[in-house]
């Protein structure tokens, strides 16, 4: 009997242990996570890439559907892409050999909403007669423009449109990206080394793998993949927890912020290819000082201005109502001002 209990008693030590990690996981990686007013149908949006962390999916349709909420309707938009990733009109599509313009940015440029025939990089292709390959991605900053860049160096383009936000200074140093969910989206990001050079450091994790198995909702189904995604989660969760809790100084994003242009403007060159950097207005806010102090030599089109006039003049909403994304009509007036200033400056020529 003496033995007996002992063992009785390890034995209820290790289930109520068990009992209370599991506990722990469901509540910190499931209960406590909110749920998203979106769903995903067709092939993933993004794959994961152990140097940038999520990249477009190629030759893929994924169809985004939001419902309606407070100050929004509900609405859905298809995203096709070619071989390259670059968004387009609809399947089957294959990049050409050379293109005269690429164009670069984050959900702003890519188009968030909408149909790619009615985001500004299909609207200048149209306004200027030239191919556009659009390589822009939601949720990116300079860092990773500045790499699918690189990667698609062969395409040649005579123009790069850089797509910038005021946001992008914050993204180029945080290792996690814009995201649905409170866990990390790894991605790749500005850091210095040991001797304080800077340099592009890789994606801390799988975070495309993460936010996909949470968009499945499906764990529940399969206790591994509820035990091991929950892991995942709390995992992510505490890289967030840990890429938020210094921000960055403005002196680290404007530094970050210049090095990476730097070396845009010099893989442009290395192109042969025009640079012209494009700052867009979130909500009508202008551009960060630092904008001014890190652009150097870069052609910049500045579009705050053209979207006060247009509100002064009543023009149509440039941002879609609740949200804050350039609106079709957003995308109209940013095209027709980078097509002007393209004109005017002879970029194409």
């Amino acid at each position: 009997m003496s033995k007996a209990k002992p063992t009785k008693t390890v034995l209820l030590v290790l289930v109520s242990t068990i009992a209370s990690l599991l506990l722990g996981i469901e509540v910190a990686a499931y209960l406590t996570v909110p749920g998203i007013a979106m769903s995903s149908e067709g092939d993933a949006l993004v794959i994961f890439d152990p140097e940038v962390g999520a990249i477009p999916n190629p030759n893929a349709h994924n169809r985004r559907i939001y419902p309606a909420i407070k100050d929004r309707k509900a609405f859905a938009f298809d995203v096709y892409t070619n071989d390259r990733g670059a968004r387009v009109d609809g399947p089957g599509e294959r990049s050409p050999a050379r293109v005269d313009i690429v164009t670069l940015g984050d959900s702003f440029t890519w188009g968030y909403a909408l149909q790619n025939p009615e985001t500004y990089a299909s609207t200048i292709g149209r306004e200027l007669k030239a191919s556009v390959s659009n390589l822009a991605m939601a949720s990116y900053g300079t860092t990773q423009s500045l790499q699918i860049l690189r990667r698609n160096r062969d395409l040649a383009p005579r123009l790069i449109v850089y797509g910038m936000i005021a946001h992008h200074f914050e993204r180029n140093v945080m290792p996690c990206a814009p995201s649905y969910y409170p866990f990390c989206l790894d991605v790749s990001h500005v850091t210095p080394d040991e001797q304080g050079r800077l340099r592009i450091a890789p994606p801390w994790s799988n975070g495309v793998r993460r936010l996909q198995q949470q968009l499945a909702g499906d764990y529940y189904y399969n206790p591994v993949t509820w035990l091991t995604h929950g892991i995942d989660v709390i995992q992510g969760r505490i890289e967030y927890a840990r890429a938020t809790f210094d921000e960055a100084d403005e002196a680290t994003k404007d530094r970050a912020m210049a090095f990476l242009l730097r070396e845009m403007e010099r893989t442009a060159a290395e192109m042969g290819s025009q640079l012209l950097v494009v700052y867009l207005p979130t909500n009508y806010w202008g551009p960060p000082k630092g904008l001014a102090r890190v652009i150097g030599n870069i052609r910049l089109l500045d579009l705050t201005e053209s979207f006060a006039r247009n509100k002064e003049a009543g023009g149509p909403n440039p941002y879609i109502v609740g949200d804050g994304h350039p609106s079709a009509a957003g995308n109209a007036l940013i095209a027709s001002e980078i097509a002007k200033y393209v004109r005017r400056e002879g970029l194409l020529k």
